[in-house]
């Protein structure tokens, strides 16, 4: 299956989801059911309550209860509290990244908006040092090679700074023109490859002459990797975060 990005085209930019990332587990009306189910799918748990509701009867053994349950509901609380702690955690990482700023380009001119609310299709500008917060076609850089080197020690824990580099449809297009540029990128599903993508962009007039130009890993920003010595670089986006590797379209 294909998907079907248009460059900076907010007609098309619904047809997909936003970028809000989310990895908590649970939600306030769903912890307690959930945090339960959780500890009684472990064999150790259920044998424990099975022994401390057959204490409740009295004619099958004089054993207080409150032996047995008092144990158990401390270990079920500390234990759905350690639950509850991490997934809070979660929650203000998540709120972190989707409310950090980045740039986006919106009718000709640089936007500020927050991560959560980029779009397949925007086109997102990236500093120095800063971290790609979705995965990103390249179509300008502030190199005049039109390069740039990425750390993707966060996807593959490769320390070593990779080249990624414009396709060549795109060399020679000025900071003007990237603002404004219109085409269409036909790329794969999102799966789990980080290694591959096969792709194609086409530009269309006046930008170019219309040419369909393959595209390869080399010519992507994947989300995670950080930009490293290069003063500036931008890409469209083609996957957001509702779309990472190894979800279905």
């Amino acid at each position: 299956m294909k998907r079907f990005v248009y460059i900076n085209d907010e007609s098309y930019q619904n047809d997909y989801c936003d970028n809000q990332i989310s990895n908590t587990k649970y939600t306030l009306w769903n912890f307690l059911p959930k945090n339960l189910w959780e500890q009684f799918r472990r064999f150790m748990n259920q044998y424990f309550l099975l022994i401390a509701c057959l204490q409740l009867w009295s004619l099958i053994t004089p054993v207080n209860p409150a032996s047995t349950w008092g144990p158990l509901i401390v270990i079920f609380a500390v234990s759905a509290t350690k639950e509850a702690w991490d997934d809070y955690n979660r929650y203000i990482s998540d709120k972190q990244a989707n409310e950090k700023k980045v740039w986006i380009v919106k009718n000709g001119a640089r936007k500020h908006i927050q991560a959560q609310d980029i779009r397949v299709g925007n086109i997102v500008w990236i500093r120095e040092n800063e971290e790609v917060p979705c995965d990103l076609v390249l179509t300008g850089t502030s190199e005049p090679q039109g390069i740039c080197h990425v750390e993707t020690a966060a996807l593959d824990g490769e320390i070593d700074l990779k080249t990624r580099v414009i396709p060549t449809t795109c060399v020679g297009l000025d900071s003007e023109q990237l603002h404004k540029i219109k085409g269409v990128i036909e790329c794969p599903i999102p799966d789990k490859d980080i290694r591959r993508f096969d792709a194609n962009i086409r530009l269309f007039p006046p930008f170019i002459d219309n040419d369909i130009c393959p595209l390869t890993i080399n010519n992507t920003l994947l989300q995670s990797c950080y930009l490293r010595n290069t003063e500036w670089a931008c890409g469209v986006a083609v996957y957001t975060e509702a779309y990472c590797h190894g979800c279905n379209d």
